[in-house]
């Protein structure tokens, strides 16, 4: 169940972590859904809709946005644990050994 709208709107607005894969918001005008850490330009309160998944977003007939990639995220709000996305998750560091054997 998600936060009231007014919620999820401030969290919108400062770009909330904590609600991020946890809703998503809908802009009516201009058909694109977003993460709501979205870096774009804050739409107007009347134009957003918030929906609690990628799949209700794609089936209301909203495309994805460009800039944040709201399809890749996973669930990571404030009760949920690990990385929010595949962009959050630290890359394993080049070893130091070739693999073959020294000689």
């Amino acid at each position: 169940m998600l936060p009231d709208a007014d919620t999820l709107y401030a969290a919108l607005l400062a770009r909330d972590d904590r609600f991020d894969g946890l809703a998503w918001v809908c802009v009516t005008s201009t058909g694109i859904f977003c993460r709501l850490t979205c870096p774009a330009r804050k739409p107007k309160r009347e134009n957003c809709v918030f929906r609690a998944s990628v799949g209700e977003c794609l089936q209301a007939g909203f495309r994805a946005c460009k800039r944040c990639d709201p399809v890749g995220v996973r669930p990571s709000g404030p009760l949920q644990e690990g990385p929010r996305s595949p962009a959050h998750t630290p890359h394993p560091r080049p070893s130091c050994t070739s693999g073959h054997p020294a000689g």
